[in-house]
Protein backbone atom coordinates (compact mmCIF):
# COMPACT_ATOMS: atom_id res chain seq x y z
CA UNK A 1 0.00 0.00 0.00
CA UNK A 2 1.38 3.37 -1.00
CA UNK A 3 1.87 6.21 1.45
CA UNK A 4 -0.77 8.22 -0.38
CA UNK A 5 -3.29 5.45 0.13
CA UNK A 6 -2.37 5.24 3.81
CA UNK A 7 -3.00 8.96 4.18
CA UNK A 8 -6.33 8.89 2.38
CA UNK A 9 -7.61 5.73 4.01
CA UNK A 10 -7.90 7.35 7.45
CA UNK A 11 -9.41 10.58 6.10
CA UNK A 12 -11.91 8.76 3.86
CA UNK A 13 -12.97 6.42 6.67
CA UNK A 14 -13.79 9.23 9.09
CA UNK A 15 -15.30 11.40 6.37
CA UNK A 16 -17.67 8.62 5.34
CA UNK A 17 -18.65 8.03 8.96
CA UNK A 18 -19.31 11.76 9.40
CA UNK A 19 -21.24 11.95 6.12
CA UNK A 20 -24.38 10.33 7.53
CA UNK A 21 -24.77 12.72 10.46
CA UNK A 22 -23.75 15.70 8.28
CA UNK A 23 -26.37 14.92 5.64
CA UNK A 24 -28.94 14.23 8.37
CA UNK A 25 -28.20 17.56 10.05
CA UNK A 26 -28.43 19.37 6.72
CA UNK A 27 -31.79 17.70 6.07
CA UNK A 28 -33.06 18.65 9.53
CA UNK A 29 -31.98 22.29 9.17
CA UNK A 30 -32.47 22.96 5.43
CA UNK A 31 -34.69 20.13 4.15
CA UNK A 32 -34.19 17.87 1.16
CA UNK A 33 -32.18 20.33 -0.90
CA UNK A 34 -29.85 20.85 2.07
CA UNK A 35 -29.28 17.12 2.43
CA UNK A 36 -28.66 16.76 -1.31
CA UNK A 37 -26.27 19.69 -1.27
CA UNK A 38 -24.32 18.28 1.67
CA UNK A 39 -24.08 14.85 0.07
CA UNK A 40 -22.84 16.27 -3.24
CA UNK A 41 -20.32 18.56 -1.52
CA UNK A 42 -18.92 15.63 0.48
CA UNK A 43 -18.74 13.49 -2.65
CA UNK A 44 -16.83 16.18 -4.56
CA UNK A 45 -14.32 16.63 -1.73
CA UNK A 46 -13.72 12.90 -1.30
CA UNK A 47 -13.46 12.32 -5.06
CA UNK A 48 -10.86 15.08 -5.25
CA UNK A 49 -8.86 13.55 -2.39
CA UNK A 50 -9.05 10.10 -3.99
CA UNK A 51 -7.96 11.46 -7.37
CA UNK A 52 -5.01 13.26 -5.76
CA UNK A 53 -3.89 10.13 -3.93
CA UNK A 54 -4.38 7.99 -7.02
CA UNK A 55 -2.39 10.29 -9.29
CA UNK A 56 0.42 10.58 -6.78
CA UNK A 57 0.55 6.84 -6.10
CA UNK A 58 0.51 6.03 -9.81
CA UNK A 59 3.30 8.49 -10.51
CA UNK A 60 5.29 7.14 -7.57
CA UNK A 61 5.31 3.69 -9.16
CA UNK A 62 7.39 5.02 -12.05
CA UNK A 63 9.99 6.92 -10.04
CA UNK A 64 10.50 7.98 -6.43
CA UNK A 65 10.37 11.67 -7.41
CA UNK A 66 7.53 11.42 -9.93
CA UNK A 67 4.84 12.11 -7.33
CA UNK A 68 6.30 15.58 -6.86
CA UNK A 69 6.50 16.15 -10.61
CA UNK A 70 2.85 15.25 -11.14
CA UNK A 71 1.46 17.23 -8.20
CA UNK A 72 1.03 20.58 -9.98
CA UNK A 73 -0.49 19.24 -13.21
CA UNK A 74 -2.72 16.94 -11.14
CA UNK A 75 -3.85 19.88 -9.04
CA UNK A 76 -4.70 21.93 -12.14
CA UNK A 77 -6.71 19.09 -13.68
CA UNK A 78 -8.55 18.34 -10.43
CA UNK A 79 -9.39 22.01 -9.83
CA UNK A 80 -10.65 22.27 -13.41
CA UNK A 81 -12.89 19.28 -12.79
CA UNK A 82 -14.20 20.80 -9.55
CA UNK A 83 -14.90 24.10 -11.33
CA UNK A 84 -16.76 22.21 -14.05
CA UNK A 85 -18.90 20.44 -11.43
CA UNK A 86 -19.58 23.76 -9.68
CA UNK A 87 -20.56 25.36 -13.01
CA UNK A 88 -23.02 22.56 -13.68
CA UNK A 89 -24.49 22.83 -10.18
CA UNK A 90 -24.58 26.64 -10.11
CA UNK A 91 -28.19 27.01 -11.22
CA UNK A 92 -29.48 23.61 -10.15
CA UNK A 93 -32.78 23.90 -8.29
CA UNK A 94 -31.94 21.05 -5.91
CA UNK A 95 -28.80 22.77 -4.55
CA UNK A 96 -29.01 24.85 -1.39
CA UNK A 97 -26.03 27.16 -1.91
CA UNK A 98 -25.27 28.08 1.73
CA UNK A 99 -25.42 24.43 2.80
CA UNK A 100 -23.26 23.35 -0.13
CA UNK A 101 -20.65 26.03 0.56
CA UNK A 102 -20.51 25.36 4.29
CA UNK A 103 -20.34 21.60 3.86
CA UNK A 104 -17.70 21.89 1.14
CA UNK A 105 -15.50 24.16 3.25
CA UNK A 106 -15.83 22.04 6.38
CA UNK A 107 -15.21 18.83 4.45
CA UNK A 108 -12.07 20.18 2.77
CA UNK A 109 -10.77 21.33 6.14
CA UNK A 110 -11.57 18.01 7.83
CA UNK A 111 -9.98 15.94 5.06
CA UNK A 112 -6.82 18.07 5.08
CA UNK A 113 -6.53 17.85 8.87
CA UNK A 114 -7.02 14.08 8.81
CA UNK A 115 -4.55 13.66 5.96
CA UNK A 116 -1.98 15.81 7.77
CA UNK A 117 -2.46 13.69 10.87
CA UNK A 118 -1.89 10.53 8.82
CA UNK A 119 1.05 12.13 7.01
CA UNK A 120 3.01 12.60 10.21
CA UNK A 121 2.40 8.94 11.09
CA UNK A 122 3.47 7.50 7.73
CA UNK A 123 7.08 6.28 7.44
CA UNK A 124 7.68 7.94 4.06
CA UNK A 125 11.40 7.36 3.73
CA UNK A 126 11.19 3.72 4.70
CA UNK A 127 8.32 3.08 2.29
CA UNK A 128 9.91 4.99 -0.57
CA UNK A 129 13.41 3.56 -0.25
CA UNK A 130 12.15 0.01 0.27
CA UNK A 131 9.98 0.08 -2.87
CA UNK A 132 12.42 1.98 -5.07
CA UNK A 133 15.58 -0.09 -4.79
CA UNK A 134 17.90 0.86 -7.60
CA UNK A 135 19.82 -1.90 -9.34
CA UNK A 136 23.33 -1.09 -10.54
Amino acid sequence: MSGETRMLRHAAFWSLIAAGPAVGLAWWIRGGSGATSAAIALAVVLANAAAAAGASALAGRFHALAAGFISLPSFAIRMGAILAVLAVLKNASFIDRPTFALTFGLAVTAVLVLEARSFKRTPWLALTLDQKKETP
